[in-house]
């Protein structure tokens, strides 16, 4: 929908929402690897997975980053994703990570003058039922391969926590 008193400036009905099969929260971000380094990631994972228990998260809050991409936040209470993070990314993340440590649930994306910050602003006090995370999921993300030209994310590998 097009704000009919300015018609440059987009409404929230303009974002382009994430399908609920690519909702995820990212604990690190690998870039491209060739095939090798691939396989040697997939054992740091299953280790890091098995040095992990159990845990629950919820999620809670929400915003937007750069005013263009919305998110809806992640409640840690046992503070376990850090410590899992950063074992899943030593040796392996790419550098400057986007929103390091920022633990979300990226939902939509829409131009920067979409308005979607002052709507993400009014889910903000959200709080979420709790779930148990007992496993870790490494996806392949193929950039608009995807329904509607949304990432296709793959699973290569996933591993138990514990």
């Amino acid at each position: 929908m097009v704000d009919h008193a300015n018609p440059a400036v987009s409404t929230p009905s303009s974002a382009r929402w994430d399908p609920a099969a690519n909702w995820h929260v990212t604990l690190g971000f690998y870039g491209d690897r060739p095939a090798q380094a691939v396989d040697d990631l997939i054992g740091g994972l299953a280790s890091a997975a098995r040095l992990t228990d159990r845990f629950e998260l919820s999620l809670a809050g929400a915003g937007t980053f750069r005013q263009d991409v919305c998110w809806i936040g992640v409640a840690d209470p046992a503070r376990a994703l850090p410590g899992l993070a950063e074992r899943l990314r030593e040796g392996y993340a790419t550098p400057n990570q986007h929103a390091h440590n920022r633990f979300h649930v990226t939902i939509a994306r829409a131009g920067r003058r979409s308005g979607l910050a002052s709507a993400m602003a009014a889910l903000s006090v959200y709080r979420g039922p709790a779930w148990t995370v007992d496993q870790i999921v490494l996806y392949r993300s193929d950039l608009g391969a995807g329904p509607g030209g949304h990432p296709l994310y793959t699973a290569l590998a996933a591993y138990g926590l514990g």
